[in-house]
């Protein structure tokens, strides 16, 4: 990586731990190798039409991504999420126990309402339990070990074309969060931030 890359997003890493800032350009330079890569403000991403109206204070972007295939028409955000730690009656920690994760944005060329998309635990898969759920692929194979809730089922459904219930498949990790509001797609990995969790969202944002 360029040094001035470092001096010139000094005061964006400034809240950050030393290994945090590490980690933040590691995943930049391995992004960099297969990417355009650059540091946006977060209001320049489309956080501020995709997250809730019910503000979560305890989840704050702290840095934001922007990142462009080599066709210069594909892009999508990756951005640094702070999670705050409480104890168990949900009061303030200290940040020591804070934690840094990943999520990964894209917008999309057409509204396809509110869809949540989520693995099935194994516990589930026992149970039974989908009922709740208004997609059900329970008799479609190919994608029945996942939980699909969905505003409007024949966008749901345009959605899920096979490449991207490939794409969908391809996330190597169980607890992933996928949600899409109207033309906003976004992806989560509720665990500490690591590079394999950035290049694995940012694969599945690229080929979606």
């Amino acid at each position: 990586m360029e040094l001035d890359f470092r001096k010139l997003y000094v005061t964006k890493l400034f809240n950050f731990s030393k290994e945090d800032e590490k980690l933040i350009f590691e995943i930049h330079d391995r992004l960099s190798e297969k990417f355009t890569v650059s540091v946006v403000e977060i209001e320049d991403s489309p956080y501020p039409q995709f997250k809730s109206s019910d503000i979560n204070f305890l989840q704050e972007p702290k840095l934001c991504y922007h990142i462009t295939d080599n066709s210069k028409i594909n892009s999508f955000y990756l951005l640094f999420v702070n999670t705050i730690g409480t104890t168990a009656k949900g009061t303030r920690t200290t940040d020591e126990y804070d934690t840094l994760e990943i999520w990964g944005l894209k917008k999309m060329n057409e509204n396809f309402g509110f869809i949540s998309i989520n693995k099935k635990k194994m516990a589930d898969k026992i149970a039974g339990i989908f009922s709740r759920f208004n997609i059900n692929f329970k008799e479609s194979r190919d994608f029945k070990d996942f939980y699909v809730l969905g505003s409007d089922p024949y966008k749901t459904m345009a959605f899920l074309n096979s490449q991207r219930k490939e794409a969908v498949k391809a996330i190597t990790d169980g607890d992933f969060k996928l949600e899409v509001k109207n033309n906003i797609v976004g992806l989560a990995v509720p665990k500490a931030l690591s590079t394999e969790n950035a290049l694995m969202i940012s694969k599945f944002l690229q080929e979606i």
